[in-house]
């Protein structure tokens, strides 16, 4: 299930999806985030980094890095581990001051541990969930394997002033409102042809895709993990009406939203940059 969980900022917040690969765009969220390919490999994107993951791969992106994802390839496989930094104890000024400058691993530098306790997370998460005790220091292991590995830069008042990140913690924070370009140039503190021209470069996708794209997430999400009625999922995640949520959803993923809750928040991934209707 593609579930995303980054909407939720606690720092006890745990959550494991193992799934076939998906995209997915530029964001950002206050949690570790571990994208381990079990198969295949995928395209990440971590601040101004990028590789192609293949299997036994990971990608370690610390709190508040944008970053994104891209299948390469249809076969491919990845098991997601987002937590709050609550669950890396001695780690956890390391994760809050810090951020790999290539945070990207490929399998034949990564310790057998990482691969164990990854499968480990899985079977934990699936027979306990998040209440499990083992959880924290799994994730512990993973990182005392893979934190000697990282060049770790400083985080700087710089890096929250970048425009990447200004953008994404912007529509993040504020994607269940009316956005426009205009209102995004203005907070960023730039002009909207500027923005307008930088956006795709920055976030991979126009201004109107890429909002639709993380609405349709958020929808996703809801239709998945609560009951909420279709047009309260709407309302929520930023749509004008049901009807522009159901047009949109159904030419996204090419089923209903309730459609897509009724295969237990199952649908196949758009390919990337595929065009999507204005969600406004």
């Amino acid at each position: 299930m593609a579930q995303t969980p980054y909407f939720e900022q606690r720092s006890d917040h745990f959550m494991l999806s193992s799934q076939p690969g998906f995209d997915f765009p530029a964001h950002l969220h206050g949690q570790l985030e571990l994208l381990y390919v079990r198969a295949g490999q995928m395209r990440v994107a971590v601040g101004g980094s990028q590789a192609l993951v293949p299997a036994g791969g990971l990608a370690v992106i610390f709190p508040d890095q944008v970053h994104w994802y891209q299948q390469a390839g249809e076969a491919s496989a990845i098991t997601m581990i987002i937590c709050g930094t609550g669950y890396a104890g001695g780690f956890l000024d390391t994760l809050t001051r810090r951020h790999p400058e290539e945070p990207i691993l490929p399998p034949e530098r990564l310790h057998p541990d990482v691969s164990y306790a990854v499968g480990a997370l899985e079977q934990e998460y699936a027979c306990a969930g998040a209440e499990s005790l083992v959880l924290g220091p799994l994730i512990q292991l993973i990182l005392g394997r893979v934190t000697p590995l990282l060049s770790l830069r400083k985080n700087t008042a710089a890096d929250a002033k970048n425009l990447s990140h200004r953008i994404a913690a912007y529509i993040h924070e504020h994607c269940q409102e009316p956005l426009t370009l205009d209102s995004v140039a203005g907070e960023a503190g730039i002009s909207r042809c500027y923005l307008s021209r930088v956006f795709p470069e920055k976030m991979g996708q126009n201004f109107s895709a890429y909002l639709a794209s993380i609405r349709l997430a958020r929808a996703r999400a809801l239709l998945a993990e609560t009951r909420l009625p279709v047009a309260e999922v709407a309302a929520e995640s930023g749509f004008e009406s049901p009807r522009t949520f159901y047009r949109v959803f159904r030419q996204h993923y090419g089923m209903t939203p309730m459609a897509y809750r009724q295969q237990g928040g199952e649908a196949a991934s758009p390919p990337p940059r595929q065009r999507v209707e204005k969600s406004k």
